[in-house]
């Protein structure tokens, strides 16, 4: 994916960029490309002019570009610089991605911290505040509590936000609070990790800050966001430590990966929710129904590791020119999950070339 490469070293050396700071950034500047609001259907123009975007020679060229040192130390400085004007901007989601393209860990508590006075009620904000915060060592000013309360106070329906509080009070070796907050998880009426929300997110703040084209944008949110996934490490270690020794936290691990494995939207999330299944069912000594939900994983590693073999770089292309159709994209990551939107994406967008005969790239 484009400049992706080059973004994962920013975080290491961002911090040594010398690019200068110039006008802060307006929390209402907007350039007119950008992530459009979801539409349903295209008509054969749109889906044509879309094709045509995304097969185009300079798009194809930016694509396969190989960068020299010197041209990525450039994008390193304009990254810099964008991180500088959107530190200094009165809009709270500029200075949550500000922090995000943070290196300095205490610097990144600071904007966070500045950026929840802005939007205290914001969940995806809190959310992201929390994750951060519970980085060990990450700062020793940082409000981890405060921040949990918070999140709990706004986004307390959303299993993601307990299962990071459990994991948090466990790391504190307080057992009896992390337990109840897994509970909470387990129950809890949606889960949302905020993958969709942090990609527009991130989009919105570079197209208000930087001349990045609107695939240069999508490629980097995409970058930055895979970086700001969940710890799912920490949940899995947690269950797996734990049902060994209760049944009561083999119950509530168990759960809470049935629960995920039904309302969760990522890829990613859905698996290590069956992870997590067949820790407890093990634990519980439930060999069989371990093996069924193994089974069902490794079922669907197979399809994925098949859907690379079939490939189709067009049609990324295609979804990553055109904002209406990422919209469209993301919307339905949201409504059927990340595995429904590529399928679906996917078999639309070949059908509709070959039914309106529409030109592939070459």
């Amino acid at each position: 994916m484009l400049l992706l490469a080059i973004f994962l070293g920013v975080r290491e050396n961002l911090s040594d960029s010398d690019g200068t700071a110039s006008t802060p950034i307006a929390a209402d500047v907007r350039p007119a490309e950008v992530l459009a609001a979801p539409k349903g259907e295209f008509s054969p123009e749109e889906w044509l002019a879309a094709l045509n975007d995304a097969c185009s020679t300079e798009t194809a060229e930016l694509a396969d570009k190989e960068w020299t040192q010197e041209e990525v130390q450039e994008q390193i400085a304009k990254i810099s610089t964008l991180k500088q004007n959107l530190s200094v901007s009165a809009s709270a989601e500029h200075l949550h991605l500000a922090a995000l393209l943070e290196d300095d860990p205490s610097l990144r508590v600071d904007l966070l911290g500045q950026a929840t006075l802005r939007s205290p009620h914001d969940p995806f904000l809190i959310w992201a505040a929390v994750q951060t915060c519970s980085a060990s060592l990450i700062s020793r000013d940082c409000p981890l509590r405060d921040w949990e309360q918070r999140l709990i106070a706004v986004d307390g329906q959303n299993s993601e936000s307990w299962i990071r509080v459990a994991a948090n009070r466990y790391a504190a070796d307080e057992l009896d609070t992390a337990l109840e907050a897994l509970r909470h998880a387990s129950t809890a009426a949606e889960s949302r990790a905020y993958w969709t929300e942090m990609i527009e997110m991130i989009e919105r703040g570079f197209a208000a800050g930087s001349d990045y084209t609107f695939p240069e944008r999508v490629s980097i949110a995409f970058g930055i966001a895979a970086s700001e996934q969940p710890r799912y490490g920490d949940y899995v270690s947690m269950c797996k430590e734990q049902s060994a020794q209760s049944v009561d936290w083999a119950h509530a691990c168990l759960a809470y990966g049935e629960l995920v494995e039904n309302q969760g939207k990522t890829e990613m999330g859905v698996a290590i929710a069956r992870s997590i299944q067949i820790i407890a069912l093990n634990a519980l000594g439930e060999l069989e129904n371990a093996a069924a939900v193994e089974q069902q994983l490794q079922a669907r590693r197979q399809e994925s590791l098949a859907s690379v073999a079939d490939y189709n770089p067009q049609i990324e292309r295609l979804m990553f020119s055109n904002p209406a159709l990422f919209s469209t994209y993301l919307a339905t990551i949201k409504s059927d999950g990340e595995e429904a939107a590529k399928r679906r994406m996917t078999v639309e967008i070949e059908r509709l070339i070959e039914q309106r005969s529409l030109p592939a790239c070459e």
